[in-house]
């Protein structure tokens, strides 16, 4: 009769399985078992008794064998820690418990929720701790309605892995049961209590003074992460188009200042020198040679100077498993993080890359970040010294090499004079608006690319043919002409534009993209987009780069909301640092200043209306209203008091809404007889008045006579 009460645990069980979900650790396996077995047991809780006693003392061996094995095979602690908790928890679930052991699968379950909020900070965390706490109270309400012997059985039938009696019982008769003997009194009060510890605990939340943290949380750490977006420091072709498939956010972007954003942003976040085997890839060079040391930072200070009327301040809002490398417009003059981080900046490429891939959202403050279509060097730039000019120069090749063989850049060559005509064009800008024009009146863009047959590198197959290509193949073929033709250039992957969701802008990974940077010979590297700036060049645009138009508004509806739910648990629970906490004080004193002055304008029109109304002139008819006024609302709470409660009380009892007059009646005597010492007598007395409050009512003794009696026993105690 009692499945309830032992299925609630198990349903948390299956609110701690989903957060396996989000975390990025390798139990889906174990998770999917569990969400066949857990709801299993839940319509067939007779079926654990058919398991055999081997399998129960097999148990704990074989989980603590399976732990062992998988720490040595995989070598991380938390990742088999938390296969570890799923394994018992799903053996504390599917099997018959006792008290002890409901109270292990609870602390299980919680173990698995709270850290999985941790690691990955997520959204999800906060309705499945709300839910799961929910579900536990309800739990230990209910838990308290079996009674003595009941649960003295269950135990036995436990220890002799039988089925107990609850197993058999019918759904429908315990959900009649628990509404018959409960009343809403209690509910309330336990849903006002959880509210109120929901509440206190905001608060305090709120309230606590923010602290510095000079070391981040640790369990990050124990996770090995891989990116799974693609965006490494290899580039191969179809990479980015495989991304764009997929329409999930990774950046949310905010701005201090909107209307200096401009509409043309393109964040960078791989720069890519070296083509080999039909693919660009960072070389090991450059990166040992443009990224200093690793550092662990809270603050990193950049290369370019403050903008002018103030630095224009972004806050990013990375999400997990995007890439170690971390999103930027270009060069900045302050980078912030909410923790100390462990990365290698670069100030030759401006980029700035982790230590490792992150398995939590990475928030990051920006201050005077460049967003135009010109990125300064520091190392090839005028500014340097005569040592650095010449490094400079030395290093030049590694932006000039094609990586194909003889063939190939007979090829090459033979476009670059197409592009050029013969003759020599005016500089790097004018050759890479021509290298734009000619790419696009030969290919169209699509994502699905099939490239030419036959021998020879596949980018050079396309280039030569008239098939349409993705973005990598412009990107890759504009900056092989480029350096045929004799001027530097490198690829770059990263995200374009956005989509503003009123004050802040969201990526997704349909927004990945790659193009090109060109040396312009002068210290800086010039922005050509070939794919999207190309067929604008066709149409009789006469600019140097068109920076066609990138940054859109984001339609509302519910998809919207729920984007700003999330940016809001970013900002105010995530990324609530000290600066948070005041400005948040500052906007509650605002508001309260705001509505006491509301109430004290709304009293004073109230007086006055009040004040006027009372100055005029008394006449009959006036009287005679508050007279009708005064008697009917007498009449009215007299009849109410008389016959309106007897009428209402029963009224909600023939419908089924409230509890049985004997019942009811039943609790009365119950909390009367509480402070009373009890004879053998009064025992037999209360036991009869609780089966009348909680008993079914086929079950019950005669109602007028147990009452008497307890009517007795409280006269003569009182006497």
């Amino acid at each position: 009769m009692w499945a309830l009460v032992k299925a609630d645990p198990t349903k948390l069980a299956l609110i701690a399985l989903s957060s396996l979900f989000y975390l990025e650790i390798d139990a889906r396996a174990l998770s999917a078992v569990g969400f066949v077995l857990v709801p299993l047991m839940l319509l067939k809780p007779a079926w654990p008794a058919r398991v055999p006693a081997l399998v129960h003392r097999l148990a704990f061996p074989g989980v603590v064998a399976f732990s062992a094995f998988d720490f040595y095979a995989h070598g991380e602690f938390l990742p088999a820690l938390v296969r570890l908790d799923v394994l018992l928890l799903l053996y504390r679930a599917c099997s018959y418990r006792k008290r002890r052991d409901d109270l292990q699968l609870i602390v299980l379950g919680l173990f698995l929720i709270v850290m999985a909020g941790v690691i990955t900070v997520s959204l999800v965390f906060v309705a499945q701790i709300i839910a799961f706490v929910a579900c536990a109270l309800l739990f230990l309400l209910l838990i308290t309605l079996v009674e003595g012997s009941e649960d003295e059985a269950a135990a036995a039938a436990t220890a002799a892995r039988v089925a107990p009696a609850w197993a058999h019982g019918d759904w429908f008769r315990l959900f009649c049961r628990v509404r018959a003997t409960s009343d809403w009194r209690v509910f309330a009060l336990g849903g006002g209590l959880f509210a109120g510890l929901v509440g206190l605990s905001a608060v305090l939340f709120m309230a606590i003074p923010r602290f510095e943290i000079e070391s981040g949380l640790f369990l990050d750490r124990l996770i090995t992460q891989k990116s799974y977006t693609g965006f490494s420091d290899t580039l191969k072709f179809d990479d980015v188009t495989d991304i764009q498939q997929d329409t999930s956010v990774v950046l949310r972007i905010e701005a201090s200042d909107r209307s200096r954003v401009p509409e043309t942003l393109y964040w960078r976040m791989v720069v890519l020198d070296e083509y080999r085997n039909s693919a660009f890839q960072m070389s090991p060079a450059l990166k040992a040679a443009a990224f200093r040391r690793e550092e662990t930072v809270v603050r990193l200070n950049g290369t370019d100077p403050s903008e002018r009327g103030g630095p224009l301040i972004w806050t990013f809002y990375l999400e997990s498993g995007v890439s170690r490398f971390l999103p930027l417009a270009g060069g900045f003059r302050r980078m912030t993080f909410t923790e100390p981080q462990v990365l290698r900046a670069s100030p030759v490429l401006h980029l700035v890359m982790l230590s490792r891939d992150p398995v939590s959202m990475k928030a990051y403050r920006v201050e005077g970040m460049a967003t135009g279509d010109r990125l300064q060097d520091v190392v090839f730039g005028r500014q340097g010294t005569k040592k650095t000019v010449l490094e400079a120069k030395e290093r030049l090749p590694v932006w000039l090499e094609i990586g194909v063989d003889e063939a190939d850049r007979a090829i090459l060559a033979s476009q670059v004079n197409e592009i050029t005509g013969g003759a020599v064009l005016g500089g790097p800008e004018a050759f890479g608006r021509a290298a734009m024009i000619w790419l696009a009146k030969r290919h169209a863009y699509s994502l699905k690319t099939e490239l030419p047959k036959g021998r020879g590198d596949p980018l050079i197959r396309w280039l030569a043919s008239t098939e349409p290509g993705h973005c990598e193949l412009f990107a890759g073929a504009f900056t092989l002409l480029a350096r045929t033709a004799g001027y530097p250039a490198r690829v770059v992957a990263g995200f374009m534009g956005g989509a503003w969701n009123e004050d802040y802008l969201i990526v997704r990974n349909s927004d990945a993209h790659a193009w090109c940077e060109l040396y312009d010979g002068r210290g800086n590297w010039l922005r050509f987009d070939p794919t999207n700036d190309g067929p604008g060049l066709v149409q009789g645009n006469r600019s140097t780069t068109v920076a066609t138009t990138n940054v859109r508004t984001m339609p509302r509806g519910w998809a919207a909301r729920f984007e700003r739910l999330r940016i809001l648990w970013y900002r105010r629970i995530v990324n609530f640092d000290r600066a948070g906490q005041q400005e948040l004080v500052r906007s509650i004193q605002a508001a309260a200043e705001d509505s006491s002055r509301g109430v004290r304008e709304w009293a004073t029109r109230g007086a006055g209306a009040f004040r006027d109304w009372i100055s005029q002139p008394w006449d009959v008819q006036r009287w005679a209203t508050l007279a009708r006024i005064t008697a009917l609302a007498s009449f009215g709470g007299y009849a109410w008091w008389r016959y309106g409660r007897g009428w209402w009380a029963k009224r909600r009892y023939t419908r089924g809404k409230g509890v049985h007059p004997v019942r009811k009646k039943a609790g009365r005597w119950l909390r009367r007889m509480d402070s009373i010492v009890l004879t053998q007598d009064a025992l037999a007395v209360q036991d009869a008045l609780r089966r009348l409050r909680y008993g079914r009512s086929e079950s019950w003794p005669e109602p007028e006579r147990v009452f008497a009696r307890a009517r007795g026993i409280v006269r003569k105690k009182g006497k």
